[in-house]
């Protein structure tokens, strides 16, 4: 039997979303028996400003990072939640959420983890950026020798 490993970039999108229905679909008629699902934080640029510049209160520090622990778990249970819908269709299912740009976040996942396949949503936004690739998606297809599928 064939198997397979995927990568699957989820960032809370609606083109991840298609991504991850996808994965579904391999897992059902492709023989896919492992996923992993990752999502990439990245530090908002305010928010690092905030840290290093401009937050002199402990109040303030203690209030960021309180949100920052805030976010991170709401996007566990997102990707926990995905993940039990794909074991359903039966492959095993892991869970990273990584801090970092995206498609570095990615790109290393993909050439560490020996993944057959990665798995992203396009993120076009309007206008003449519909017609191109997203920067993540492409960043990823010129970063990895891994095979790239992405879904529109």
């Amino acid at each position: 039997m064939i198997t397979m490993k995927i990568l699957v970039g989820y960032d809370g999108s609606e083109s991840s979303l298609r991504a991850v229905g996808k994965a579904h679909r391999l897992i059902k008629d492709c023989g896919v028996h492992e996923v992993t699902l990752i999502h990439a934080h990245k530090q908002d640029s305010r928010e690092s400003i905030s840290k290093d510049k401009f937050a002199t209160s402990p109040d303030l520090l203690d209030q960021l990072k309180d949100q920052d622990k805030k976010n991170w778990l709401e996007k566990q249970e997102v990707l926990e939640e995905i993940a039990e819908k794909l074991e359903k269709s039966g492959a095993k299912t892991n869970i990273r959420i990584e801090q970092g740009h995206p498609a570095k976040v990615i790109i290393t996942e993909a050439e560490n983890g020996d993944y057959d396949m990665v798995i992203l949503g396009r993120r076009g936004r309007g206008g003449l950026k519909n017609m191109v690739m997203g920067s993540v998606s492409n960043a990823v297809i010129q970063g990895t020798d891994t095979s790239v599928l992405v879904v529109h």
